[in-house]
């Protein structure tokens, strides 16, 4: 289990940085849920028949990441590749 190690130290540090600045905790948390709005106008403008799609994926992202800490990982990580490319 030396990923979950890895993942770990990562979190530690990300923990220990957030901790430090509440302010860029929030203003994160923030940037995160802009970004979901700006994803689900896309899905809303371009492709109407997968509205309901827009609640019932993240949704189930979001359980399966509770339980499983590889997922939350590759989840975190594609978010912030999301982040920079916007």
């Amino acid at each position: 289990m030396e990923i979950n190690k890895k993942t770990d130290s990562w979190f530690k540090k990300i923990q220990t940085y957030v901790t430090q600045k509440i302010g860029t905790f929030v203003a994160f948390l923030f940037l995160i849920f802009a970004l979901g709005a700006v994803i689900t106008i896309q899905i809303m403008t371009r492709w109407p028949q997968y509205s309901h799609l827009v609640v019932i994926l993240p949704l189930l992202a979001g359980i399966i990441s509770y339980y499983n800490r590889a997922v939350a990982t590759f989840f975190f990580f594609l978010f912030i590749f999301f982040l920079f490319l916007l």
